[in-house]
């Protein structure tokens, strides 16, 4: 259930929110009652289309654009956040790259751009926003499964999303009492549009719930850790449907 109470005024960052499963979150916190900042690389016309659902809410919403590989792009998006809202409460890590790597084929600028983007990026933003942070706050990460259980052909990824645990835990200490950070970590959610029907069957006979998961599973899940959790820190939530039993 919604708790505008407990979230009034307050302001989310999701980064990644014009698309996918960060568009899901940006939606839900905002049906919640935050005001969002909707982050966003290059998918300006799907921004705008987030931004202009939350105003129909009644909720302020503003898109900026932010190349989240450069440092100094990550210093402006936090200073065009505290112009326009002067604060900050929460932060979703969720922008991330997903490129198939098989080993045999994978270079340096492969594995370094999965690191940047996956682990160095929320690192970064995880520390602006802090400074943000004036009276509290949360930061969720979107890990993956995978950080647990590689994919063969997607090292880069899955090392990326082990270093996002640990850096969670690690900032959840170090921000501690202030700010809670924990991560949510999804199973299959969303299918690549190259997968045929196998290769999705089979992922299916893998989940003990016998079906993939929806953006809207995740964003409930960022909500909770976000707004209701409030004695909740250094915790990895998987929303997997049971897939990581095995």
């Amino acid at each position: 259930m919604d708790n505008p109470l407990a979230s009034a005024n307050k302001v989310a960052l999701v980064t990644g929110a014009a698309v996918r499963v960060g568009r899901e979150i940006a939606l839900t916190l905002a049906k919640a009652g935050c005001d969002i900042v909707v982050h966003y690389r290059n998918s300006v016309k799907q921004a705008q289309e987030v931004a202009n659902e939350i105003r129909a809410m009644g909720q302020r919403a503003e898109c900026i654009s932010a190349d989240l590989t450069d440092s100094n792009a990550i210093d402006e998006l936090f200073l065009k956040v505290l112009d326009r809202f002067g604060r900050l409460d929460i932060l979703v890590n969720s922008a991330a790259v997903f490129a198939r790597t098989p080993v045999g084929e994978l270079d340096e600028a492969d594995f370094d751009f999965h690191i940047n983007m996956n682990l160095k990026a929320p690192y970064l933003c995880s520390i602006a926003a802090a400074k943000l942070m004036h009276d509290g706050g949360a930061i969720i990460n979107i890990a993956d499964v995978a950080a647990e259980r590689p994919f063969k052909n997607h090292v880069p990824y899955c090392v990326s999303k082990a270093g996002l645990l640990m850096l969670t835990r690690g900032l959840a200490k170090g921000l501690a009492p202030a700010i809670r950070v924990n991560a949510v970590s999804p199973g299959t959610v969303l299918f690549r549009d190259d997968e045929d029907e196998a290769a999705r069957n089979f992922v299916i006979s893998r989940i003990p719930m016998g079906d993939v998961g929806t953006p809207k599973d995740i964003a409930t899940a960022v909500r909770f850790l976000a707004i209701e959790a409030t004695y909740v820190t250094g915790q990895i939530l998987a929303i997997d449907g049971g897939r990581s039993l095995h």
